[in-house]
């Protein structure tokens, strides 16, 4: 679907300009207001089922003796994985709650321009990772106490094949399912910004922690722009499960090469840390060069971006959602 055609397939049922007055508008930040509390409702849902499956879980292994026959890495990913079969199922249908508006797009993408967005994202993970590991050393330094890295130490405690499965594999699946189809689907016609906003943020908080709010962020932002535009989710679960790739197995099989042969770990480790500025520096200038490229299709309510922000996110479901929010990042300092 051309952009064209995309732009008059959002206007239909929609009234014209002239038609727009108070009574309209007071309708629209109504109908908005609801749409984006009912997504909040449905994401304290999705934390809420996470937190308790999981805490189910490892209290039933522990008291039975579970855990202790399964292993450490069984264990994990049984503690992992015990959040899915509930939690998406449950995201996906509570969002047929969610008002839906609009459509994802159909764009053909080439290889040339996947490769040109995954390097965006390398770059964007990269940076993210920074902001949120430099922001922990500050506020460790303020408090006098230092803030680990818990998904950091998770993922070097597991054996490399645990990392795989679920890191590398599962997550990425379940992630972009209930953080962009599920959601996307509902809210496309709320303009582009707004749904990568929403995507962005709603994928950052989940996170639970400062160390991956960043790039969680940003990461979440693009993967959106990019289903928005193809409405292809295997796009974005390859994109993901590279980056998590990247990020979680390669620094792991880094470290297993330091422990045994140290010169080499330390020349890969360089390499690596190279090839992360060169992430960095092509990502910008890509992002820089091909902005006038890119295309965010606005939204046809007749709002402005103010009162249009307004009605996303100052809503009782999507405060709530940011107060729970905001409980697990100060139980992560």
């Amino acid at each position: 679907m051309d952009h064209q055609n995309w732009n008059q397939s959002q206007d239909q049922g929609r009234p014209g300009p002239g038609s727009w007055g108070p009574a309209y508008e007071k309708q629209v930040m109504k109908e908005t207001r609801r749409c984006f509390s009912r997504t909040g409702f449905v994401f304290l849902a999705f934390l809420a089922v996470s937190y308790v499956s999981q805490t189910a879980v490892m209290t039933v292994m522990a008291a039975t003796g579970l855990s202790d026959r399964l292993g450490y890495d069984l264990s994990m990913l049984m503690t992992i994985f015990s959040m899915y079969p509930v939690a998406v199922p449950l995201t996906a249908l509570l969002m047929k709650w969610v008002p839906g508006r609009g459509e994802v797009g159909r764009e053909r993408w080439g290889f040339g321009k996947l490769c040109g967005f995954f390097v965006v994202c390398m770059g964007v993970l990269y940076v993210g990772n920074l902001i949120g590991t430099i922001l922990m050393v500050v506020v460790g330094g303020i408090t006098g106490e230092f803030i680990a890295n818990d998904m950091q130490e998770l993922i070097m405690s597991m054996k490399p094949w645990t990392t795989m499965v679920s890191a590398v594999i599962v997550a990425p699946i379940m992630e972009e399912l209930v953080f962009r189809k599920f959601l996307l689907d509902r809210i496309a016609g709320f303009g582009h910004w707004t749904a990568m906003a929403v995507s962005g943020m709603v994928f950052g908080i989940v996170h639970g922690n400062f160390y991956q709010f960043f790039y969680a962020f940003g990461l979440g932002m693009i993967f959106a722009y990019i289903y928005l535009h193809t409405g292809k989710i295997a796009y974005t679960i390859g994109f993901h499960m590279l980056i998590n790739f990247w990020g979680s197995m390669l620094p792991l099989g880094l470290l297993k090469i330091m422990e045994t042969h140290l010169v080499l770990g330390s020349v890969l480790t360089i390499g690596n840390m190279m090839v992360m500025i060169g992430f960095v520096i092509c990502g910008v200038v890509l992002l820089i060069v091909c902005w006038k490229d890119l295309y965010f299709l606005p939204a046809r309510d007749g709002l402005s971006a103010g009162k249009r922000a307004a009605a996303v996110w100052c809503n009782v479901g999507m405060i709530l959602f940011m107060i729970c929010g905001m409980i697990l990042f100060a139980g992560s300092l």
